[in-house]
């Protein structure tokens, strides 16, 4: 491709290379974590994944699927090669459905179609106290 620009002429040659195959991951578990605590996710590749995990070498998000604006950045702790799993922190978010986003440094960015995580937290069940001094209700979640 040529451009004359204030009389000089300028070429350049653009190219793109893609991959022929994409990778992905397959599973997040567990596959829901509480909005205020922070939790271990573990989050399975293919197991023909090219590359030797290295926890440094990905970044993984989790970015709201009703406002995709708001996201959270997950800190990746820990990588197994072996399992081809990687375990990241995530550190609480807004009650609702997160899209998981994959990506690493040499290979780019993971197929993350259906690997979800939802946050929130159910009561599920309440009972009296009768035992305590405040006589309130005990929640378990």
């Amino acid at each position: 491709m040529s451009m004359s620009i204030n009389s000089q002429t300028v070429s350049n040659s653009l190219s793109l290379t893609t991959m022929s195959t994409t990778k992905a991951g397959i599973l997040v578990a567990p596959p829901s974590a509480n909005p205020t605590l922070k939790t271990k996710i573990n989050i399975t590749l293919e197991a023909d994944f090219p590359y030797t995990l290295d926890r440094n070498d990905f970044s993984v998000n989790a970015t709201n699927v009703s406002n995709p604006a708001y996201f959270r950045q997950m800190n990746v702790i820990g990588a197994d090669d072996s399992t081809k799993t990687i375990t990241c922190m995530f550190g609480g978010a807004w009650s609702g459905l997160y899209q998981l986003s994959i990506r690493h440094r040499q290979f780019g960015l993971l197929e993350t179609v259906g690997i979800t995580l939802v946050v929130g937290s159910n009561v599920t069940n309440v009972s009296p106290d009768s035992g305590s001094i405040y006589g309130g209700t005990l929640i378990t979640i």
